[in-house]
């Protein structure tokens, strides 16, 4: 059960931060996109946008099931561990705050600022390879 557990985190990782990555880059061509396939576009890297919080969220059940079941309590005694559990709750509210700005513009009709949206999107990227090496380095 605990190999499971760690393919479907593994899974986590590379919807998490493949989703992040591919929109990033996806971000970076928009200006070279002639205006009417930016509908398309933008339904593309909404997409992107629910892999990775679908990857957070496998992120989170997978990692209460194993330090549940195998690692226990003590492993926040590890102070990479605990650096790695803030950059995931840091990560998981920039996710949080990306999603409800998508859903307001929705809501609105408008369309979210590209500047703060381009920042949650750096930030997550930053948070969630902070997590990952420090993962890593804990679990090495």
């Amino acid at each position: 059960m605990l190999e499971f557990l760690k393919i479907v985190h593994f899974f986590g990782v590379v919807m998490g931060l493949g989703g992040g990555m591919a929109n990033a880059m996806a971000a970076k061509r928009l200006a070279a996109v002639p205006p009417e396939a930016l509908p398309a576009i933008r339904s593309f890297r909404e997409a992107l946008g629910g892999l990775s919080t679908l990857g957070l969220v496998l992120l989170w059940l997978s990692g209460i099931a194993m330090v549940a079941g195998w690692h226990g309590p003590a492993l926040f005694a590890q102070p990479l561990f605990s650096l790695k559990i803030g950059a995931v709750i840091v990560l998981s509210a920039i996710s949080l705050a990306s999603n409800l700005t998508i859903r307001q513009a929705r809501k609105t009709g408008t369309k979210p600022s590209a500047q703060h949206m381009r920042r949650l999107l750096m930030g997550s990227l930053v948070f969630a390879t902070l997590a990952l090496v420090l993962a890593v380095i804990n679990f090495s």
